[in-house]
């Protein structure tokens, strides 16, 4: 199944981004001088000065976890570090911090500031981008547009964060057009 955040050409994908990341967690916590601050990562990974930052950014393959807006179309500036289940929860539905890497997801200014407060419990499965069930959820149409995938268009929750994420807007299309001529541009001068 393909994913909505991919083009054609790109080689990546978000399978073991949840490998990664704990590999990423397990760094983090084996320099923690506090066995408190033990699991809690947001502080440390946020500082785009960070070296941890910076290999966040790379595990998303420099792109929005959730529309897939690559850093070559959308300036590295206008990138944070979401968390997932939103602050105003202490702890994930897993009993973790929701400064947890796993809880934390590179996002452009876009997705980040759209979805805010909202509260994902009850689809978490179906919306984490690090999972693979979101790519059931959303697609792209054939004008490349963001759409819900016929299985959810019922489903209320699913609607309300598609509104939410402002996935409908045509900045999300020209942005996917955009990386597509990004990789076709690469690509040409890869065959000269």
């Amino acid at each position: 199944m393909s994913d909505y955040r991919f083009v054609a050409d790109e080689e990546a994908d978000f399978t073991n981004i949840s490998s990664r990341k704990a590999s990423l967690a397990s760094s983090i916590d084996q320099r923690v001088q506090n066995e408190a601050n033990c699991g809690k990562h947001y502080d440390k990974i946020k500082a785009k000065c960070s070296c941890y930052y910076d290999e966040f950014q790379e595990i998303y393959y420099e792109k929005c976890g959730y529309c897939g807006v690559p850093v070559c179309i959308n300036s590295a500036p206008q990138y944070e570090v979401d968390h997932f289940v939103n602050k105003l929860q202490e702890n994930t539905p897993e009993g973790k911090s929701v400064d947890h890497v796993e809880n934390l997801i590179f996002a452009c200014r876009n997705c980040n500031q759209a979805k805010k407060e909202f509260e994902i419990n009850n689809i978490l499965d179906l919306v984490h981008p690090d999972r693979e069930n979101i790519k059931k959820v959303f697609k792209r149409d054939k004008y490349y547009k963001i759409i819900i995938s016929q299985e959810y268009t019922d489903n209320e929750e699913i609607k309300s964060f598609y509104s939410k994420m402002k996935f409908n807007y045509a900045y999300r299309k020209l942005d996917y057009l955009l990386l597509n001529l990004y990789f076709a541009k690469k690509m040409k001068k890869m065959l000269k």
